[in-house]
Parts: C-alpha cells; structure tokens; sequence
C-alpha cells in the first residue's frame, strides 16, 4: 500500500504530517462530510489510496495529495457520509426483483420507456429485461427506436395483455435472428424470441447477484450482510475477483447447516474485504417446545465460533431467542460473540434489558413495521448495539426509508445521528467490521455516499426524499447519477 509506512497525526480533524510525495487515486473536496468519528466529527474534503482513506482535512491541504491520475470530485457542498451497511437483506431476492418487469399498470409511453431504462441501468449488460401485462393504445406504443435507445445492451421481451403479442427491441431480435420487424411482434415470433431466453433467468445466481449489487450501489448500500441461509459465497467471490461486485457481503447459512460450517472449519466474519461467511441464522416463533433445541444449536455453532443470528417477531419469539442465547453464554463462558436478534420487534420492555445485559445486538428495520412500531428510544437509551437494515427485498432497500421511519416515530424517535450510525457503524459492529468501515476516518475502508440533501438539517419528513448522487466502494466511484 502506498501509505503502510507513513506516520499520521489528526489533530482538529487535519492531517498534519504525511509524505508529501504519497498521491490519491481519488480525493474528495468542498464536502459537507459527517465522518461519524466523535474524535473529528466533521471535515471538508478527504484522500484515498489503494481502497482505504489516508487523510481527512480541509480542501486546501486535501488537494495537495492529487497528481495528473488523482480523480477529483468536487461535492460542491453536498453532504457525505460513510456509506450504508444494510444490517439485513435477502440479497438474490433483491437483484431477483428485475428479473420480471410488471407493466399492467402502465398506460404512458413514457412511463414504459423508463421503466425499461431504471431496469437497464441496474441488470448487467445481456441480462433480458422480461415483463408482461402491458396495455398500451396504438399511439402510445413506443418505436423500435425509442426502446433501442434506453435498452442498447439488453434485449427486451415484454408480453401485451394479449399474451399473442410482445413487445421487443432490436437486442431482442438480433437473438432470435429476426430482421425486419417492428416494435410489437406476434404468434410465432414471440415464441422465437422467447426461445432464446435462458431457462435459468430467475436462478442465474451470478447475474441475479450481480444486479442487486448495482442496485445496492444507486441506493448508497455499500456493505450488506445476506441473511437468507443460500450458500453464495463462492459465486460472490468469483464476481468481486472480476470486478463486477459493488457491495462487501457478509453471506450467512442457515444453522441447520452448521455443522457443514463447523466441519469445513468457518469462524465469524472471516473471508476478504469484499466476501466474508461464518454466520448462522436460525427463526423461533415462540412455542414452548422449542426452547431446548434451539439451545443446542445456538450452543454448538458458538462454540465452534460462529456468529447467530436469530430471527424473532413478537414479545413470545424474542423470549424464547433471550433466553436461548443466555442459556449458551452460560454453557461455553462469555467472550466476544454478537449474538443478534433479527427484527427484535414487537419486545417486551424487560427484554430490552436482558439485551443489555447479555450483549445481544438488535438488528432492526425501522420501516418494515412503519414508524413508531418500536420504541427505538429506549433500545437506545439501554445501551443495546442498534445495527439498522431493510429485509429487501421485503421492503424497499433504500436506507433513506429507515432513517426516515426511525426520526419520525413521535416522541420516542431517535435523532438523525442516531439513526445514521445505526445504519452505518452500528452495522459494522454487527458484522465484526468496525475496525475496518462505519467511519470516514484515516484507515478506514474508502466506503462513501454522497447525497443531494442534507438530511441533518431538512425537515425530517423530506429525508426519504434525498437521493444519492455518487456511490464510492474502495475508493472507486461506483455509481453516479446521471
């Protein structure tokens, strides 16, 4: 790294003393940044080498670090942050969700051209854009031309309520090895079309989880950590080595699986910077007879030094999950483990405590109840580790709905600050990662957003409304909009 052997010293937020000859692959000025580090809370502009952020100051001293190869981005104000790390997703259930295009409701033209576009902005490039149920009159129905335009590198299929006829663009023909045709193709040539279609569409694990990568990059999600018990971990690994991942992902199995996970020798977040596996997750619903096995396996896959996680809804279910998790702390001794509860929604205010007191992380979706379902306050105020995430594809992946949700439950909401380190170093601590993100501070992984809004100082109802200008994952520059 080119930064390994330089001796740092951030006092006021500036870095004092540095080589002068170290030089940025990226440098960020005229920022707003909240850096969420209380040491320096605040800066203006900041440099990256090699993935990770050396210097962190004012523009004036920042700028210093650029040679002819430094990209500059000028914020121009905008407010920066570390980027999102969603605490809880279902990550091929995310990019699955523009593997079918819903057109039934569309009536516009317009509107379905840019349905098209949103889809061939986030699939891969040769990944089909399916759909079907449009219902278009004749003089609303797109040109061939129209639809090439905003889907040059994936050919298009959408079938018309009368399911006789589609509608395709040139991509889509060229397949299927049709010329002259327009945009609405029927009988025979639908069927033509449609055999060249791949008969793994909805199972393409790599192109599916390539997609939510790039939709995870338009939204500010940096980091996700995939909780639904598939084992992606070999093709994540393969898509982050070619480049095509833009979100670090901690894949967890289920704990039914875990003595697959104990034998092959896996530890909690252990992996690389971009893929990391050694978490289970296991569910209760809160009956009586579960107690004791669910003991067993939260024990047995502790000991072998796995992460648990288990999902729990209900005051019933996050009993039952306590009083497993403290029988195990019990069983193997207490060190370091970060058992979670998923969702911990709906929890008896006792509860709350007897998180504290075990050290047992809360991984909430502030928007998937609606606002005010939980007293995130007294979480809060109980010292338990608040990780924020989404459960997409549930809900909505963007953050900004969270953040949203928490800051306006009432009077029992948290503040914007809150809200924002429980989506960022909350969720990083969740993962094992506060070393390493959740802040922007020297060290730290190059992980940033760059907002239109400053969601610290608007009116906290129009926080769902700020959208993501520039996505940056290890210094890279991600996603920008256009």
């Amino acid at each position: 790294m080119k930064f390994v052997s330089l001796a740092f010293l951030l006092i006021c937020g500036f870095l004092t003393s540095v080589d002068a000859q170290t030089s940025a692959d990226l440098i960020l000025i005229n920022a707003n940044i909240r850096t969420m580090d209380t040491r320096v809370p605040k800066a203006e502009a900041l440099a990256v080498a090699n993935g990770r952020i050396f210097a962190v100051g004012k523009t004036i001293e920042i700028r210093k670090f650029a040679n002819d190869k430094t990209r500059v981005i000028d914020a121009a104000g905008k407010l920066v942050l570390p980027g999102f790390n969603d605490s809880h997703v279902h990550f091929t259930g995310i990019g699955n969700q523009f593997s079918h295009l819903s057109a039934k409701h569309i009536r516009n033209r317009q509107v379905v051209l840019d349905r098209i576009a949103f889809y061939a902005s986030v699939l891969p490039k040769g990944r089909w854009i399916l759909g079907a149920g449009l219902s278009l009159s004749s003089n609303e129905m797109p040109t061939i031309a129209q639809i090439d335009a905003v889907s040059q590198d994936n050919p298009v299929l959408i079938y018309l309520a009368d399911h006789k006829f589609a509608m395709v663009n040139s991509a889509a023909l060229k397949r299927a090895k049709i010329s002259g045709a327009e945009a609405v193709v029927s009988n025979e040539l639908v069927t033509r079309i449609r055999g060249q279609v791949p008969l793994d569409h909805e199972r393409n694990w790599p192109e599916i989880s390539e997609t939510a990568s790039n939709y995870a990059a338009s939204l500010g999600v940096t980091s996700v950590q995939d909780v639904h018990t598939d084992d992606l971990f070999a093709i994540l690994n393969t898509l982050a080595e070619s480049g095509k991942l833009k979100t670090r992902v901690y894949e967890c199995i289920g704990i039914s699986d875990r003595r697959k996970a104990i034998s092959a020798g896996f530890r909690a977040a252990t992996g690389n910077s971009f893929v990391r596996r050694g978490c289970v997750k296991g569910f209760t619903h809160g009956s009586d007879d579960e107690l004791a096995e669910l003991t067993d396996a939260i024990a047995e896959s502790d000991k072998a030094g796995l992460q648990v996680m288990i999902h729990a809804i209900g005051e019933r279910s996050n009993t039952t999950a306590l009083t497993a998790f403290e029988k195990a702390i019990v069983a193997n001794g207490r060190r370091d483990r970060r058992f979670r509860i998923e969702h911990a929604a709906r929890m008896r205010p006792g509860d709350v405590r007897r998180l504290s007191r075990s050290n047992i992380i809360a991984s909430m979706q502030p928007h998937l109840f609606g606002a005010g379902s939980d007293d995130l306050r007294a979480i809060m105020d109980s010292s338990v580790t608040l990780a924020f995430g989404s459960d997409a594809s549930i809900t909505d992946l963007n953050p900004l709905f969270g953040i949203h949700a928490a800051v306006n439950s009432g009077g029992r909401s948290l503040t914007v600050d809150e809200a924002v380190r429980a989506y960022t170093l909350g969720s990083a601590f969740a993962e094992f990662q506060e070393s390493q993100k959740g802040l922007l501070a020297v060290g730290k992984l190059a992980d940033l957003v760059v907002l239109s809004d400053d969601i610290f100082t608007v009116d906290t109802n129009k926080i769902r409304d700020a959208k993501v200008l520039i996505t940056v994952v290890h210094g890279k520059v991600v996603f920008e909009a256009k």
